[in-house]
């Protein structure tokens, strides 16, 4: 039985257990009920903020209460809250509009989060997360919003705040979107406080010719700008597109007629600010008159002798035009290559170089002039003949044409015209006339005429004693006073072979020995020609004494060298004889002999010519020691390398002979043909170069 009929009980909404415990009067001891509710703690699981009209909660317990003796109770629970709820925003993102301009302390949004907890646990603070950039604040309890400075979209039009609800333990947060909306807070600026344009008066109508630009920091239809012609433009003569700001010309423009413009145009934006400023068109001048001679062709003469500087012409020339299309620009087109001439832009002629008439005795010239027109090809251009005649002064001496350098065979006849002297003179006349001379006559080796300048031979010449003469020729004009001027004519001797290529010796002698390598040098022959060139170079040769063509010289060095190997046993020497000849048309020659020798070298093996040796002797001599055999050998070489010795080397085992130096055998001891029959030798023969060895 349960001591009371209603139980009263307060608990956590999570709990899962519930234990009731009651003390029954007849019992001695308290009795604890474990009550085990499962529906109830669906209901409780739901949460108190679910169900809060369970307070008072009656729940039956006599379906979920298993007990051993059955009773019925009333049970009357109290739900408790935690806090198990965040605060919740009505959505994650917000996206909002404020216009610019909002000053400091402006409220922009009143921010709400729902908790569904209770008391304390339902207290909600709000923050900003990210993104204010200073610009703005929320009030922590309250949740206003509020602008911290003056917001300008043409500073920064955009903000994404992240801000956050907390109520102490759990927090939701919300991303709020700002987008500053435009207000017309600027007026439309000029690109430049003043416009001035330059127009050519030849502008097509129709053509674009200026444009102007105003922008506006606002956006849509507080940005936009309309341009309009306000005033001083009666004749229309400019049309201004309202949209792009560009001027086109409505018709022909005459600078004559009027030199410039000046309008007022207006900027003006969607909300109705504007901003007027002037325009300036200055209409310019179009090059249209050509310059004009005052005469078609012009004529003149001056001495030669006129002194650089000195004016010759003067031109008059009128332009209709005004400005630089006025201003003139002379020059000489054509006819002063070597640019004698100069004129002045105020259009004097004058003399730039020394003039001489000898070189050019007529000047042709075109005399241009043109407009200074800025584009150079809008410039007109205007000419001139000029004929210009120098007048002659005796200015020129003598100018020698002829070569100044001739060439005479040595062998060349006393009374030869070698050489012929020939001057012109520019000048006219007996100022033209010429006479030659021989400033300083070498050794009475040659004259000249005086009037047609042949320079003759009167002296024998020798190459070898002097090979060329410088003669100074002097030309003189008949002028009054006289000029003259001279030349140098080199005379050179030319060389005829007259001269035979000497050696230096007669006689050359050279040791070398038999084994000298084919290509060593062995000896060089020398040989020198008083001629030159030709004549003069010397070539050698082997005439005779090398039938077999061992020996080969340079033709040009004259070195002689091995040219097959050399064998002293078959020819000990050599008596070549050797030619120089120089290279004239018919050459000279000399000859020279050399001797060669060849020394021996140790290049023979002795060789007996009668081996193998056969010999009789009888036995029992008693005349002992007795010669039995004279061995010979043969050797080519020479001395030393010839002279030979004999040793006896094998087959004398017993002792029974002896071989001397000179090669004779010996028997020393009697023989017993019963004993030995026959006796094998074997004799060495030695030059004395391996003997040694």
């Amino acid at each position: 039985m349960f001591p009371f009929s209603v139980f009263h009980l307060d608990f956590g909404e999570k709990l899962d257990v519930i234990t009731v415990v009651w003390r029954k009067d007849a019992c001695t001891g308290p009795q604890a009920l474990s009550i085990t509710i499962p529906s109830l703690i669906v209901a409780l699981t739901a949460g108190f903020e679910v169900r809060q009209d369970y307070s008072p909660c009656w729940i039956d317990l006599e379906k979920e209460v298993m007990i051993i003796t059955f009773s019925v109770a009333w049970v009357e629970i109290t739900l408790q809250d935690i806090n198990d709820n965040p605060p919740v925003f009505p959505t994650d993102m917000l996206d909002l509009t404020v216009e610019e301009n909002i000053g400091d302390g402006s409220k922009i949004l009143q921010l709400t989060a729902m908790d569904a907890d209770e008391g304390a646990n339902a207290l909600v603070t709000y923050t900003i997360i990210s993104g204010a950039d200073d610009s703005f604040h929320v009030d922590p309890e309250s949740g206003e919003l509020i602008a911290t400075k003056r917001l300008d979209r043409e500073r920064r039009s955009k903000y994404s705040l992240l801000v956050r609800a907390d109520d102490g333990l759990q927090s939701s947060d919300m991303r709020i979107n700002i987008t500053v909306s435009d207000v017309n807070d600027h007026i439309p600026k000029f690109s430049k406080p003043v416009y001035s344009f330059d127009v050519p008066e030849d502008a097509t109508p129709g053509s674009l010719v200026a444009a102007i630009l105003a922008t506006d920091d606002d956006s849509g239809v507080n940005g936009e700008v309309t341009y309009t012609v306000s005033e001083d433009d009666e004749e229309g003569v400019f049309f201004l597109n309202p949209v792009t700001g560009v001027f086109n010309l409505t018709r022909a423009l005459d600078y004559e007629a009027q030199q410039y413009y000046i309008l007022t145009v207006r900027a003006e934006d969607g909300g109705g600010q504007f901003t007027a400023i002037r325009v300036y068109f200055n209409i310019l001048d179009i090059n249209d008159n050509p310059p004009v001679f005052s005469m078609a062709s012009y004529s003149t003469s001056v001495m030669e002798n006129l002194s650089p500087g000195s004016a010759i012409l003067n031109f008059s020339v009128t332009d209709a035009d005004d400005g630089s299309n006025s201003q003139l620009s002379f020059s000489i087109a054509s006819g002063d290559s070597a640019g004698q001439f100069g004129i002045d832009n105020s259009g004097v002629l004058s003399i730039r170089q020394p003039l001489d008439r000898e070189s050019q005795s007529f000047y042709s010239l075109v005399v241009q002039v043109h407009d200074m027109a800025p584009l150079a090809a809008s410039r007109y251009t205007s000419t001139a003949q000029v004929s210009i005649i120098l007048l002659d002064v005796n200015d020129s001496p003598p100018t020698f044409i002829s070569p100044k350098l001739t060439y005479v065979p040595e062998n060349t006849p006393i009374d030869t015209v070698v050489f012929k002297a020939q001057a012109t003179d520019p000048d006219s006349g007996p100022n033209s006339y010429i006479e030659y001379s021989l400033l300083r006559p070498l050794g009475n080796k040659f004259s000249i005429g005086t009037i047609d300048g042949e320079v003759r031979l009167t002296g024998e010449l020798d190459r070898e004693t002097v090979s060329n003469y410088t003669l100074t020729v002097v030309a003189t004009d008949k002028g009054q006073p006289s000029l003259s001027s001279s030349a140098d004519v080199v005379v050179i001797v030319l060389d005829i072979n007259d001269n035979n290529p000497l050696f230096a010796r007669k006689l050359y002698k050279v040791e070398v020995e038999e084994n000298t390598l084919t290509g060593t040098d062995l000896i060089q022959v020398f040989a020198t020609d008083g001629d030159e060139g030709t004549n003069g170079q010397v070539r050698y040769a082997i005439m005779s004494g090398d039938a077999n063509n061992e020996f080969r010289i340079d033709s040009v060095t004259g070195v002689i060298t091995v040219a097959k190997p050399l064998d002293r046993e078959k020819k000990p020497s050599y008596t070549l004889t050797v030619q120089s000849a120089d290279r004239g048309s018919s050459p000279r020659t000399d000859t020279t002999t050399v001797n060669i020798i060849l020394k021996d070298v140790n290049d023979f093996i002795p060789m007996f010519e009668l081996s193998p040796y056969s010999v009789n002797v009888a036995e029992n001599l008693e005349t002992l020691p007795k010669v039995i055999l004279q061995v010979v050998a043969r050797d080519d070489d020479q001395g030393l390398n010839s002279k030979l010795t004999y040793v006896l080397v094998a087959g004398n085992e017993e002792g029974a002979f002896t071989l001397s130096g000179s090669g004779e055998l010996r028997l020393v001891r009697s023989l017993d043909r019963e004993a030995k029959e026959q006796y094998t030798l074997l004799i060495t023969a030695a030059d004395a170069e391996e003997y040694l060895e």
